[in-house]
């Protein structure tokens, strides 16, 4: 029971690039980071990264630094995923 919810759960935040980011940034920084952040599209696709995603208002906890680009791509079950993160294009 506990394994199906969380496999319901998880493909409910990786259903967009959107939750998929707020769901990285929660489980790093909590609920209460998540929901103060903008998520834009960015014009940068990478081909090993994929998308190119522009975070404002999003502080790694553990570097303090402000962490503003995040890639993603869809994986083979079509959900996506975080590929990489960082403070510079």
């Amino acid at each position: 029971m506990v394994v199906v919810f969380g496999i319901k759960l998880f493909r409910k935040y990786h259903s967009t690039p959107e939750k998929a980011i707020w769901f990285y940034i929660s489980i790093r920084n909590g609920p209460w980071t998540a929901s103060r952040v903008t998520i834009t599209r960015g014009r940068y696709y990478d081909k090993k990264y994929g998308q190119q995603y522009v975070v404002e208002g999003y502080k790694d906890r553990q570097t303090g630094m402000e962490v503003r680009f995040f890639y993603l791509k869809k994986n083979k079950n079509g959900l996506w995923e975080v590929t990489s993160t960082g403070t510079g294009p």
